[in-house]
């Protein structure tokens, strides 16, 4: 059970917990319990900086994943294109031998 505490957060904090917990349509408090928990469960020699920069390189990893994606998916597109042209020709090369 939860006890009532009295916690000192930044206006901007507290309007982000209540943004949060409308999203998810929890409460206001669960969402500052989640935030809690997920601190207290960090190792306690956790290196945030050395966490940011592992954060940046994996955003880095999966924006060059996704650039490759797009292109293979324009790739795909225009191949679907062209086999979409050969298999008309062919249509036409058969209707006229008939």
């Amino acid at each position: 059970m939860a006890t009532p505490t009295t916690v000192y957060i930044s206006p901007q904090q507290r309007k982000r917990l209540f943004q949060r917990a409308r999203r998810r349509s929890t409460s206001f408090s669960e969402e500052l319990r989640a935030a809690l928990d997920f601190y207290l469960d960090l190792p306690p020699d956790f290196d945030q900086q050395a966490f940011s920069i592992l954060v940046q390189e994996a955003q880095a990893s999966l924006e060059r994943g996704i650039a490759r994606l797009d292109a293979m998916s324009k790739r795909v597109k225009t191949t679907g294109r062209k086999l979409d042209e050969i298999d008309r020709r062919l249509d036409e090369l058969t209707q006229n031998r008939i």
